[in-house]
């Protein structure tokens, strides 16, 4: 009977015991979550391997008031990211890894990289040599809150070896308002991937429509001889593709 109350009684500390381990394990958890600082090491690693930088609506309406979006034009292009999504992006440019490659880029002017392969090219508007960014007063939403992300319900850090993480000097402030930064560029990238696909589809109609008009207009124009021709030429092409 002894030995039995004894079992019991073990029974129940080591219960407590379990409990009061998993209770100091989320505290400490929590106490992580709660320390998170940061503070910027201008180490540049996240412009100089950043790859494709994601845009939105807040980012182009700031250029436009400060006068420089055309600064930004020929870097900006439409990927469809891996989980499907239609961003607006700034495209790292390829550096040529040799004479033939640079040779091979000279030749086809309408040559273009895969996005896939430029995930760790450095930013477009970064000076390698200087080490410096060339638009750090206009530069995107997703580098001001970077390395810190909001999914909507809860924040992360997208990077998490970056040497800025962990080190101390952050005040209360400067916390808040890297939150606030995150959670805005969570509502500005979702806002600008809802309107995208739409401007997409009425822009590429435009264009279509503009290109039948035009067709149609150059062919009103041409000569009968002209048109006869153009005839004889699908003609043959239709003959050869038959046989």
């Amino acid at each position: 009977m002894s030995e039995d109350l004894n079992n019991e009684k073990k029974e129940e500390n080591e219960e407590i015991n379990t409990n009061e381990s998993k209770e100091t394990e989320v505290k400490q958890e929590e106490k992580k979550k709660a320390k998170f600082t940061f503070n910027c090491t201008r180490c540049n690693k996240c412009c100089a391997e950043r790859g494709p930088v994601p845009l939105t609506f807040w980012d182009l309406e700031m250029w436009a008031r400060n006068g420089v979006l055309i600064n930004f034009m020929p870097y900006l292009e439409l990927y469809k990211n891996p989980a499907g999504n239609l961003d607006l992006i700034l495209k790292p440019i390829p550096i040529p890894k040799d004479d033939a490659d640079q040779k091979a880029t000279s030749l086809d002017p309408f040559a273009s990289t895969p996005i896939e392969e430029l995930l760790d090219e450095k930013c477009p508007l970064y000076n390698l040599e200087k080490k410096e960014c060339l638009i750090y007063e206009n530069r995107p939403l997703s580098c001001r809150t970077y390395p810190l992300e909001f999914d909507g319900k809860n924040y992360s850090i997208v990077d998490v070896d970056c040497p800025g993480v962990g080190q101390e000097g952050m005040t209360k402030e400067e916390l808040e308002k890297m939150r606030e930064t995150a959670k805005l560029m969570f509502t500005e990238l979702t806002r600008i991937r809802i309107n995208i696909p739409v401007l997409h589809q009425i822009i590429q109609k435009d264009v279509m429509m503009e290109l039948i008009k035009q067709n149609k207009e150059a062919m009103e124009s041409m000569s009968e001889e002209d048109k006869k021709k153009i005839n004889e030429v699908f003609g043959k092409s239709r003959d050869v593709s038959e046989k």
